[in-house]
């Protein structure tokens, strides 16, 4: 009988036998939930994280050449291209003017998309992005500065000076453009009626992204402390949960993203570009499935780990062994910690309290093996070495005596 198949206080189970996997399972369902809202949360809330999607967005050649349609068609629609043209033709061929601006248009539209492409644009872009994105988290967290208004709830993505300057590059006259609207090239991102909703919205969104993790840690321990005599299984049968969540999550971000694009967007030509806006869109949402599935991994890698399988009981014997010094145990506990910053799995480091958590579990689980690994070794210590060589049984005992070679 191993020590987890012992139970204390004489044998008598913790709770009813069932409890452990109820827990389990609520824990697994809660986390498929954590995992959708710490993914709202981050996608719409993050700056950094806006910023860094918008840029992979734009270097996306659909989104190239859907943005330089935009473009393409506010400029001819506030700037009077066979106009301009009319004035600068020859009266003999001013009923030219018409058929070249219609020919101007695919031209303009690819230098603009080869335009949009560049370094320059780019960083025009993220500029604006930003400031957009910026503004919008202080509107929805009701942290409204002098300089951004609330009144209406709006908050638009400025693009005006890049059309300007697009329109400059492919050879607009600086006089046509500026007759442009001060409203052209702003896209709206956050368009509000009921404002007060929306930023009330947003602090259970704050609030339920880190609560809910510790909610289901603790749900989890108390299934393992519960599971009297089985709780290396239990702790395994967590491992499992958490890539059942993994894998659920990565499943509802395909069919939502499916029925999202056929519920809104109705033009057929128009949904491979959604379906791309949306796949980049949920790349986080993405990792964080793949990290559950990774996370449960390791949970039952290690539960096999402290099995009754010889090759288990060597390693942990083995890891006991040469972490026989303090210095030695701190030093992996240190380098599993730094793995984890340089990992940052699912976004967990975000929040200090999330942090801690994993941090803790991860520690706990090294120095669980060391300490049940040293326990073995104590109980059970390996067989001295004797230093004397083993006997040749077909070597003689009686000493040779010396030969006298003759010399002639």
């Amino acid at each position: 009988m191993t020590d987890d198949q012992i139970p204390p206080n004489g044998g008598s189970p913790i709770g009813p036998r069932w409890l452990p996997a109820v827990l389990v399972v609520l824990a697994t369902l809660l986390a498929v939930v954590t995992t959708m809202t710490t993914w709202a949360r981050t996608q719409a809330l993050d700056t950094d994280q806006w910023v860094e999607v918008s840029g992979e967005l734009l270097n996306e050649p659909e989104v190239q050449e859907a943005l330089a349609v935009y473009i393409a068609d506010e400029l001819f629609t506030n700037v009077d291209v066979a106009a301009e043209l009319e004035s600068r033709l020859p009266d003999d061929l001013t009923g030219l003017a018409g058929p070249l601006a219609g020919a101007l248009r695919g031209p303009t539209t690819d230098g603009i998309e080869k335009i949009i492409a560049s370094s320059r644009f780019q960083s025009v872009w993220q500029t604006a992005n930003r400031a957009a994105h910026e503004a919008a988290v202080r509107i929805v967290r009701d942290e409204t500065r002098e300089n951004v208004s609330a009144a209406d709830g709006t908050i638009v993505l400025d693009l005006g000076s890049a059309v300007r300057d697009l329109g400059v590059e492919v050879g607009i006259p600086e006089a046509a453009l500026d007759r442009i609207p001060d409203d052209v090239g702003q896209i709206t991102v956050v368009e509000s009626e009921n404002l007060a909703d929306l930023q009330d919205a947003v602090k259970v969104l704050d609030f339920t992204s880190w609560f809910l993790y510790i909610v289901i840690v603790a749900m989890y321990a108390a299934a393992v402390y519960l599971a009297v005599g089985r709780r290396r299984h239990v702790v395994r049968t967590v491992g499992i949960s958490l890539i059942v969540a993994g894998l659920s999550v990565l499943l509802i971000r395909r069919v939502g993203i499916r029925m999202s694009i056929d519920a809104f967007v109705g033009d057929t030509s128009n949904k491979p570009l959604a379906d791309l806006v949306a796949s980049v869109m949920t790349v986080l949402l993405r990792q964080m499935g793949w990290t559950g599935v990774v996370y449960g991994l390791l949970i039952v890698a290690f539960t096999t780990l402290l099995g009754p399988h010889a090759w288990a009981i060597t390693t942990r014997r083995w890891v006991a062994d040469i972490t026989e010094s303090t210095a030695v145990t701190v030093g992996v506990c240190a380098g599993a910690v730094l793995l984890l910053l340089w990992w940052s799995p699912g976004q967990a480091f975000n929040r200090w309290i999330t942090a801690l958590v994993l941090v803790g579990l991860v520690v706990g689980g090294i120095v669980a093996l060391i300490v049940i690994g040293r326990r073995e070794l104590e109980a059970d210590p390996p067989a001295p070495e004797d230093p004397t060589p083993p006997e040749d049984p077909t070597a003689s005992h009686i000493d040779a005596a010396p030969v006298d070679v003759p010399v002639s």
